[in-house]
């Protein structure tokens, strides 16, 4: 990697050193006032253009095995308006407009939600919205939908124009729903708990009205019904691509001794019939239960469950392969690009399997529990673990390229608390933007106490 883009930030006394090189020239007293002139105009923005303060300087540096520790940020923006207090988690990437969306706070005031200018880290807009002034910023799962943008919280649920930060809607809703929501076409689906005409309480699945935040009964599923005092839940309905009429429903239902089994369904929206149905995911057992939502590509559905990975045929439900491992990938999950499915095992270790088979890649020691990843230009980035650094993994070999330290970052702030060892990066979503224009690839993570804007490794 090229590191000779940081050469040239210099200090103060190299500043004033660089002046005193081009007005002792003695040929420079012998020119025109007017081409004196251009010269110190010229040298005046070329000096100022590379000027940065001592004190914000991060130099560049690596460990003993080659990989990144330190690196210069292109900005920082903190994250608290007063006294930094404890703020809310968003999981996934929220990015509109090349504009991040972070969780922040106002002191003891509350929580925000910012939107972020990735080009400089100014803020665009605070929201703090909220039905209760102690509730924390949680956002595990959310719709975008153009400017809108929506997530649920219990049983408060808002929606947010992200154009000017004002709430498009908020509700408070007359049951206690489930943090997950699904895209599908205009709308989405939200799932909270019924009790049916037989007596049975069950959750189902919820269609909503992004624009208008209304919500009405959409979708149960086959339960057996054979325990009356077993939990019955439909827990994701997922969109096929370029399916706009088919889902894919995935349903658990609790057995005695809390072992859970869980079900995979292909429902047709237009003709409101089951494509297939009751596929077992995984044998009934204890936490067998899937944390996110399955996902979708190239015809096959992927999903982890307790401690394995499985992979179903699309058209016909059947299970194509299974891969089981010591610990499960609650924390991380997974993710499946250019032709790799990569996840952060519980183990400590971070896995690359062929999507087509399930055979492993390779096996890399990291970090344990961490956010959810990230991938840009042949790079998957997280942040979390033991150590609370931010890595960086080349998707085609494993091999870690960064490890940052956030203690050498914020060694300047922590210091005047006598707190150094309190630096740490959150299990907040990694953000990754494409180079566009003049603009280089970014990488954005967050801290306690900052967000971090890093040219991307490649």
């Amino acid at each position: 990697m090229n590191n000779s883009k940081f050469s040239n930030r210099t200090s103060n006394d190299e500043t004033n050193n660089s002046l005193n090189v081009i007005f002792n020239r003695k040929d420079f007293f012998n020119e025109s006032s007017a081409m004196k002139t251009i010269w110190i105009f010229l040298c005046f923005l070329f000096i100022t253009s590379c000027r940065v303060d001592v004190d914000e300087i991060v130099k560049y540096q690596v460990d003993n095995q080659g990989v990144v520790i330190a690196t210069p940020y292109l900005w920082r923006a903190i994250l608290h308006q007063k006294e930094p207090v404890s703020n809310g988690v968003i999981k996934f990437p929220i990015l509109y407009h090349d504009n991040v969306l972070v969780p922040a706070t106002n002191g003891v005031e509350g929580c925000l939600l910012s939107l972020i200018n990735t080009k400089d880290g100014s803020v665009l807009w605070h929201w703090s919205d909220l039905f209760y002034d102690t509730e924390f910023n949680d956002v595990y799962f959310f719709i975008q939908n153009k400017n809108l943008f929506t997530y649920q919280n219990g049983s408060r649920s808002y929606c947010i124009n992200m154009d000017n930060g004002l709430t498009h809607w908020k509700n408070m809703r007359d049951r206690i729903f489930d943090i997950r929501l699904d895209s599908f076409g205009q709308s989405y689906f939200t799932y909270a708990s019924i009790t049916n005409n037989d007596g049975y309480d069950e959750q189902i699945a919820f269609k909503g009205d992004i624009q208008s935040g209304e919500i009405t009964e959409y979708l149960t599923a086959n339960f057996t019904y054979e325990h009356h005092d077993c939990v019955r839940a439909v827990c994701s309905v997922v969109q096929v691509p370029d399916r706009e009429n088919l889902v894919v429903v995935y349903y658990a239902e609790n057995l005695p001794d809390w072992i859970t089994q869980s079900y995979f369904g292909l429902y047709n929206t237009e003709s409101k019939e089951w494509v297939w149905d009751k596929i077992a995911i995984a044998p009934p057992q204890i936490g067998n239960v899937l944390y996110y939502q399955p996902q979708i590509v190239n015809n096959k559905i992927y999903a982890e469950i307790g401690c394995s990975i499985v992979c179903h045929d699309l058209e016909s439900g059947k299970q194509l392969w299974k891969r089981d491992f010591t610990n499960d990938f609650t924390f991380s999950g997974f993710i499946i690009e250019d032709g790799r499915l990569i996840g952060n095992n519980e183990d400590c270790f971070t896995v690359c399997l062929d999507p087509e088979t399930g055979r492993e890649h390779w096996r890399t020691s990291t970090a344990g529990t961490c956010g959810s990843m990230s991938y840009l230009n042949g790079i998957v980035y997280f942040a979390g673990g033991s150590d609370r650094k931010l890595f960086a993994i080349e998707a085609r070999t494993g091999k870690i390229v960064w490890r940052i330290n956030p203690k050498i970052l914020e060694a300047d702030y922590w210091a005047q608390f006598n707190s150094w060892n309190a630096a740490q990066f959150r299990y907040n979503a990694v953000y990754v933007l494409p180079a566009k224009g003049r603009e280089p690839a970014k990488v954005i993570a967050l801290t306690d106490m900052y967000a971090y804007c890093f040219e991307a490794y490649q």
